[in-house]
């Protein structure tokens, strides 16, 4: 059995063995990963290997797939701990499915997985942090309701130079009275 979340319109759910010969050519593909992410590729063989030692879901860093109603892979997301010292969990992700981008697939999914993660996990915090250039991903966060916080200088180095990164957080309380407001429209109508 699969672990899955299922939303509206697409579903987020762990890898499988079998999505591996399709989601190796998607992670290595610059053009597909997009211009913000760090501009590094992994042989096939050490992502297989990887795989089969944790199924690339373990407590430092947990990757899934954003899957459509067909279960075809269209992106991937991860969490994983950034900062040692925090009680927080960095998300990340990236739409293959470049005709599908703009329509808030993303900004579902990190929903999805935001709300999973306050739901499972004693924590306290969750951060996204973009290039300060990916305006796409900026207004995903806002969308999520995150935060902006503040700019990391020079904090990622992405197709030959360090880039700026911006970084939002969502709070476990700004999330639950998120969720209270949103069910108490549903009863009112």
């Amino acid at each position: 059995m699969t672990f899955m979340i299922e939303g509206s319109a697409i579903s987020i759910r762990h890898v499988r063995k079998s999505d591996l010969i399709k989601l190796i050519p998607l992670m290595n593909n610059l053009q597909m990963r997009g211009q913000y992410l760090p501009s590094s590729i992994t042989s096939p063989d050490l992502i297989e290997k990887n795989f089969d030692a944790d199924q690339m879901s373990t407590d430092v860093k947990e990757t899934l797939l954003i899957v459509d109603k067909k279960d075809n892979i269209i992106g991937s997301l991860w969490h994983f701990k950034s900062v040692p010292y925090f009680n927080a969990r960095e998300i990340g992700y990236t739409l293959y499915a470049l005709e599908q981008r703009g329509q808030g697939i993303v900004s579902e999914a990190v929903r999805l997985l935001s709300a999973y993660l306050f739901k499972s996990r004693m924590i306290n915090r969750l951060e996204i942090r973009m290039d300060t250039n990916n305006i796409a991903s900026e207004k995903v966060a806002i969308k999520c309701g995150y935060q902006k916080e503040g700019i990391s200088r020079a904090a990622n180095f992405v197709n030959g130079k360090n880039v700026d990164m911006f970084i939002y957080s969502l709070l476990r309380n700004e999330w639950e009275c998120a969720q209270e407001k949103h069910q108490a429209s549903e009863n009112n109508n």
